[in-house]
């Protein structure tokens, strides 16, 4: 069996939400060249390994630890588990995803589509924003939101990703990408902390600049919904490394939400023109509750 066949054997038989939502690009990107690089694809790679060899008590090195039963809806829906096994935390948790996705996202298909590209790069790309997607749903459910419901652009050509509601409020909500934070891993020990911060703010001040537009049009339009919430993923929303997660640009989670806080207070309290945005968050990796946020969302 080669390696493309074991990928697909493995999401058959442990991962069958992974399988139904993302198989056909994961197939797609099987078919071109260095399919290795495709964050999913790498982490698939190493599953059959651990399948074989790891018992469920057993440790996995370099596994972090990693908390399966936080709350969730209500978990006691979610019992796939294959018995004797341990499985790989980040693939565990976005088939989780998808499987509440399916039972709880009005229009959770919509997410899915767009992804008949050809260009190995344009695939990554495509799956990086797909897994931010994931990932606010992931957040927004956790956090308490209901009547989650993803928007179809582009047969209502309307730029947001979700509408949900945390009571009495209705929110629209986008998601897009911190661009500079992979680079910003990569580089951590070459530039000073002031260099870095700098990386940050701008990251955000386009993150916000492209996105606020979209969010302003929707909420005009849309009576009762007069709140929004932009999420910037760090890129590493299901298989980032716990060093990553703690130090998002290589800074601690007090000099993010400083940033943060910074341009913030920037648009709110001194230009005063952004009056539907309410929420600021930023993924950093799997855990939802490391999620820097402002102002508070709990």
């Amino acid at each position: 069996m080669d390696k493309k066949e074991e990928i697909q054997s493995i999401l058959k038989d442990y991962y069958p939400y992974i399988n139904e939502f993302l198989g056909k690009i994961i197939e797609k990107r099987l078919t071109s060249p260095n399919y290795e690089d495709s964050i999913l694809i790498s982490r698939l790679l190493k599953a059959p390994h651990r399948l074989a060899t790891l018992k469920k008590e057993e440790q996995v090195e370099d596994e972090e630890d990693f908390d399966y039963e936080a709350e969730y809806y209500d978990d006691e829906d979610y019992v796939y588990v294959p018995e004797g096994f341990k499985l790989d935390s980040g693939l565990y948790l976005l088939n989780k995803t998808l499987y509440y996705g399916e039972e709880y996202c009005e229009g959770f298909n919509c997410i899915f589509q767009d992804v008949n590209l050809s260009k190995p790069q344009e695939i990554d790309n495509r799956m990086t924003e797909i897994l931010a997607q994931l990932k606010a749903f992931e957040s927004l459910s956790k956090l308490g939101f209901r009547n989650i419901t993803t928007i179809d652009s582009l047969q209502y050509r309307l730029k947001v990703d979700y509408v949900a509601r945390k009571p009495p409020d209705y929110y629209a909500v986008v998601v897009t990408r911190l661009y500079s934070a992979k680079y910003a891993e990569e580089h951590r020990f070459e530039y000073d902390e002031p260099h870095v911060i700098r990386l940050l703010a701008t990251d955000i001040t386009y993150a916000i600049n492209q996105k606020y537009p979209q969010l302003k049009e929707f909420c005009k339009k849309n009576i009762g919904i007069n709140k929004g919430i932009i999420f910037m993923s760090s890129g590493r929303d299901y298989f980032g490394s716990r060093e990553y997660e703690s130090k998002l640009y290589g800074l601690r989670p007090t000099k993010v939400l400083a940033v943060l806080n910074k341009e913030w207070r920037k648009r709110k309290e001194v230009q005063k023109n952004y009056k539907y945005l309410h929420h600021a968050v930023i993924t950093t990796g799997r855990n939802v509750w490391n999620a820097i946020m402002y102002p508070s969302l709990n």
